[in-house]
C-alpha cells in the first residue's frame, strides 16, 4: 500500500514539474505575443503623432542628446525640484498636511488589523455558538467601524486638500515667472513655448493630483506589508511569506517587460489634445476672416478640426488597447493568481503537517486569511505602482520643462536672443580695438535712435543705421508700406526685440504710453477700461494679501470727472447711457465695434496724459474725419506723438516724417521735415 502511495506521489511530482515547465513556456510565448502586439500599436501611434512639432512635445530649448521621458535619474531630479516649490519649508502648511496624512494612513492600517482581529472573533463565536462573545465582538466591531469610516473619508479629503495646495504653489510660482520680464510675449509671439495655457492650467493640476495620490498609494501598502507581515509571522512564520514575496518579484519583472510606454503615451495625448483645442481657439480668434470666405471656409475648418479630432481619438483608442493588454496581465497575475498563491502558502502547513498540534483556531484562521489577503493586496498595489509613477513622469516632464523654459526666458537666455548676445560678447572682448560702441538703451528726456540697425529675432535685417529723434513737443510720424518694418521700431523701443547695434534713448516707462491697432479691453467696468493699467476696482477681487498690497501701491483713485471728459473727447459719452454709467460691466470685446474700441483706447491715453505716446495705427478703424478729430484732441493735450499711420491727413499733427520702405539695397529709410500743414519743408 505504501509503495503505491509512493508511486502515485512520484507521478504527481513529475506531472507538477511538467506543468511548471509548460506554464513557464506558455508564459514566455504569451509575453512575446503581447510585446509584438504592443509594438504594432505603438508604431501606429507614432504615425499619428508625426504632425506634432517637436516643441509640442517638449518646451525645453533644443539641446543635443535630450533624454526621453522615463522614470530615471532625470525624473527624480525634476520631481525633487518641483517638490521644493510645492513644499517650500519644513514649517509650511503642506508639511503639516503630509504629516497629518501619514498619521491617518498609519491609523487606517491599525484599524484594518483591528477589524481583521474582530472578524476572527466573530467567526469563532459563530462556530462555537457563543452568542455572548458574538454580541460583544459585534458591538466592538461596530465601534471600530466609526473611526475607520472617519479616517477613510478624512484621507480622501486631505488628499484633495494637498493636491489643491500643491497646485496653488506651483501655479503662483509659474505666474511669477510667466508674467515677469515679458515672458508671456516670448511665449505668444516669438513661439518659444507651445501651449503654455494648457500646461499651466491642466498639466499642473494633473501633476498635483498624481503626486498627492502617489504618496498615499505608496506609504500605505508599505506600512500594510510591514505590520501585516509581523502579525502573520505569529501564525505561519516568515518562510511561507517569503514564497509569496518571491512570486510577486517574478510578477513585477514580467509585467515590466510587457508594459507599454505610459509616460510617452500620456505626453502624446496631452499634445494632441492641446493641438485640438488650439484649432478651436484659432476659429474664435479669426471668426470674421473665416466667415467672409464661407462657403467654403466653414467646410475647410470643419475638416481641419475633424482631422485633429480623429488623430486624438485614434491615439486614445490605441492607448486603451495597450492598457487593456496590460490590465489583463495585471489582473490575472497580481489579483487572482496572487490570491491562489497566498491561499496555497497559508494552507500548506495544514496539509503537510503530520501532527494536529499547532493548528489554528477558527478565529485565528479567519484573521490570518484576512491579513494574508490584505498583504497580497498591498504587494499588488506596490507592483502596479509603476503605472502611477510613469503617468507622474509624463506630467512631471511637462511641468518641469515649462519651469525650465520660463526661467530661461526670464534670465534672457532664450535662443531667440542668443545671436544678439553673442555679438555683444564679441564686441566686449574687442572693446580696446577700433570697434563700434556697444548697443545700449539709456534713459533720457527724449526718444532717439542713433545708428540703430533693426533685426528680427531670427536675425533678418529690416532697417540699417536708423537715425532720428523725438523731442518734447516735436511729434514724429513713421510711414511706409505694409511689411516694411515700421512696427519693429516700437518693438525695439519697448525692448521686445533685442538691440544688435546702435544706441536708443528713451524716457522712463511711466512717461510713455503705447496704443496698438488692436486695442486691449480688460474684464471690468467702463471705468476700468479708462483706468487700465492702473488698479482700482480689481483690488477687492484679489485673494492674495500680497497682491492687494501691490495693487494699493499702483491704485488710481479714479477721478470720474476726468474719465467722463476723456470719453467726451473721443465722442464716447453715449456709452454712459447704455447701463449703470461708469460702473456698468459688459463683455466689451463683443459689445464695442473696432472703431469704438480704438476710441476707448484714445480715451485711456488722454486720461493718463503721458509725456510721449506711441501710436501704432491706433485709429485705422476710425473714419478719416474721426481720425483727425482724435489727433486734434491729442495735439491739444500736449502729448508728444510717435505715430505709425498711413493717411496723409494726420501728417499735419507732426513735425517730421520718417519713411521706411524696407529696401535692403539702401538704408531702407529717409526723413522729411514737415510744416504745420503737413507739407514737406523744402
Amino acid at each position: 500500500m505504501g509503495e503505491r502511495v509512493g508511486i502515485i506521489g512520484k507521478r504527481i511530482g513529475k506531472r507538477r514539474g511538467l506543468a511548471i515547465l509548460l506554464g513557464g513556456g506558455l508564459l514566455i510565448v504569451c509575453s512575446r505575443i503581447v510585446r509584438r502586439q504592443l509594438k504594432a500599436l505603438q508604431a501606429r501611434q507614432a504615425t499619428l503623432c508625426l504632425s506634432i512639432s517637436s516643441s509640442s512635445l517638449s518646451l525645453s530649448p533644443p539641446l543635443p542628446g535630450k533624454p526621453k521621458i522615463a522614470v530615471d535619474s532625470i525624473f527624480v531630479r525634476r520631481l525633487t525640484q518641483i517638490l521644493k516649490i510645492c513644499i517650500p519649508s519644513f514649517r509650511s502648511k503642506e508639511t503639516f498636511q503630509i504629516f497629518l496624512q501619514t498619521w491617518l494612513l498609519y491609523s487606517r492600517t491599525q484599524l484594518s488589523d483591528r477589524i481583521a482581529f474582530l472578524e476572527g472573533k466573530l467567526g469563532q463565536a459563530v462556530v462555537s455558538k457563543d452568542w455572548v462573545e458574538f454580541t460583544s465582538s459585534l458591538l466592538r466591531f461596530s465601534q471600530t467601524a466609526i473611526p475607520a469610516a472617519v479616517v477613510n473619508s478624512a484621507l480622501k479629503f486631505l488628499q484633495t486638500i494637498i493636491s489643491l495646495s500643491f497646485q496653488k504653489r506651483l501655479t503662483e510660482y509659474l505666474h511669477q515667472y510667466y508674467l515677469s520680464d515679458r515672458v508671456y510675449y516670448a511665449a505668444a509671439v516669438l513661439g518659444s513655448l507651445s501651449n503654455p495655457d494648457q500646461r499651466i492650467t491642466e498639466d499642473v493640476a494633473k501633476f498635483s493630483t498624481s503626486i498627492s495620490d502617489l504618496y498615499s498609494n505608496t506609504f500605505k501598502p508599505i506600512l500594510d506589508i510591514v505590520l501585516f507581515t509581523r502579525s502573520l509571522a505569529r501564525t505561519i512564520g516568515y518562510k511561507g511569506q517569503l514564497l509569496l514575496y518571491g512570486y510577486f518579484v517574478l510578477c513585477s519583472i514580467f509585467l515590466r517587460t510587457v508594459s507599454p510606454p505610459l509616460a510617452l503615451m500620456a505626453t502624446q495625448e496631452a499634445s494632441l489634445s492641446g493641438n485640438f483645442r488650439n484649432a478651436h481657439q484659432r476659429i474664435v480668434s479669426h471668426a470674421e476672416e473665416i466667415a467672409y470666405n464661407d462657403p467654403p471656409g466653414g467646410e475647410i475648418e470643419r475638416m481641419i478640426l475633424n482631422n485633429h479630432l480623429y488623430r486624438m481619438m485614434q491615439h486614445s483608442q490605441l492607448s486603451a488597447a495597450q492598457r487593456f493588454l496590460q490590465q489583463v496581465a495585471d489582473g490575472y497575475l497580481v489579483k487572482y493568481t496572487a490570491s491562489v498563491v497566498g491561499l496555497c502558502v497559508f494552507a500548506a502547513p495544514f496539509y503537510f503537517n503530520s501532527k494536529n498540534e499547532g493548528l489554528l483556531s477558527t478565529g485565528e484562521y479567519i484573521r490570518a486569511i484576512r491579513l494574508m489577503m490584505n498583504t497580497s493586496k498591498a504587494i499588488g498595489q506596490l507592483i502596479l505602482l509603476y503605472k502611477r509613477v510613469t503617468s507622474l513622469a509624463a506630467s512631471t516632464s511637462r511641468v518641469s520643462e515649462l519651469l525650465e523654459s520660463v526661467k530661461c526666458l526670464r534670465a534672457g537666455q532664450d535662443q531667440k536672443t542668443s545671436i544678439a548676445r553673442q555679438k555683444s560678447n564679441f564686441m566686449e572682448s574687442n572693446k580696446n580695438q577700433l570697434m563700434p560702441s556697444l548697443p545700449k538703451i539709456i534713459l533720457s528726456d527724449r526718444i532717439a535712435f542713433r545708428n540703430v540697425s533693426i533685426y528680427t529675432p531670427d536675425n533678418i535685417l529690416l532697417i540699417q543705421g536708423l537715425n532720428f529723434e523725438v523731442v518734447p513737443g516735436g511729434s514724429v510720424i513713421i510711414m511706409g508700406p505694409n511689411g516694411s518694418g515700421k512696427s519693429s521700431v516700437f518693438r525695439l523701443l519697448a525692448e521686445l526685440w533685442p538691440l544688435h547695434d546702435g544706441i536708443i534713448e528713451r524716457p522712463p516707462r511711466k512717461d510713455m504710453f503705447y496704443l496698438s491697432q488692436r486695442p486691449y479691453v480688460v474684464q471690468g467696468t467702463l471705468r476700468d477700461q479708462v483706468l487700465y493699467p492702473s488698479m482700482r476696482t480689481w483690488i477687492s477681487n484679489f485673494q492674495s494679501n500680497s497682491d492687494r498690497a501691490k495693487a494699493h501701491l499702483n491704485m488710481d483713485s479714479g477721478d470720474d470727472a476726468r474719465i467722463i471728459e476723456s470719453l467726451r473727447s473721443t465722442e464716447l459719452e453715449y456709452l454712459l447711457g447704455r447701463g449703470n454709467g461708469l460702473d456698468q460691466y459688459q463683455n466689451w470685446e463683443e459689445t464695442l465695434s473696432g472703431g469704438e474700441k480704438q476710441r476707448l483706447a484714445i480715451s485711456r491715453l488722454l486720461y493718463h496724459n503721458p509725456k510721449f505716446a506711441l501710436l501704432d495705427e491706433c485709429t485705422s478703424a476710425v473714419s478719416a474725419d474721426g481720425e483727425e478729430k482724435l489727433y486734434n484732441e491729442l495735439h491739444k493735450s500736449g502729448i508728444t506723438l510717435l505715430s505709425i499711420a498711413h493717411r496723409p491727413a494726420v501728417k499735419k499733427f507732426h513735425l517730421m516724417a520718417v519713411h521706411i520702405d524696407g529696401d535692403q539695397s539702401k538704408a531702407g529709410w529717409w526723413i522729411e521735415t514737415l510744416n504745420a500743414n503737413g507739407n514737406v519743408v523744402s
